[in-house]
């Protein structure tokens, strides 16, 4: 339970750091530039991911056995590749909020996926 609970307390703080991340880049906001801000979204999901690794192990799941698993996986890369355009590689504003909406998006497929443990949300 302890695992869990960090694994969502986790979720809720890389989303919310992500969210306002966002904001404050379009904003221009100099709090971008601040050392903790660029520290705190690695550590905060290197926990995510261990705890994550953790429960799929304790409870016997794996990519192969769990489509939704698997279908988290790549949707997590998806994430973390269009969260780099929007905060890393983007060269225009309207790339940057693209970007960063569509990685909003499948910020919530990962956790509608976990939720309802299928890949394609009909249950």
């Amino acid at each position: 339970m302890m695992l869990k609970t960090i694994h969502i307390t986790c979720v809720l703080l890389s989303f919310s750091l992500f969210f306002l991340r966002g904001i404050w880049l379009f904003r221009g906001s100099s709090i971008m530039q601040q050392r903790w801000v660029k520290i705190a979204p690695h550590s905060i999901d290197t926990v995510l991911l261990i705890s994550a690794i953790l429960l799929a192990w304790q409870l016997g799941y794996t990519p192969f056995n769990s489509p939704w698993l698997a279908a988290k996986i790549i949707a997590l890369l998806v994430y973390i590749g269009l969260g780099m355009l929007a905060f890393r590689f983007a060269k225009t504003n309207a790339i940057r909020l693209y970007t960063w909406l569509a990685a909003l998006i499948a910020f919530a497929y990962i956790v509608m996926a976990a939720i309802k443990h299928d890949p394609l949300l009909t249950v």
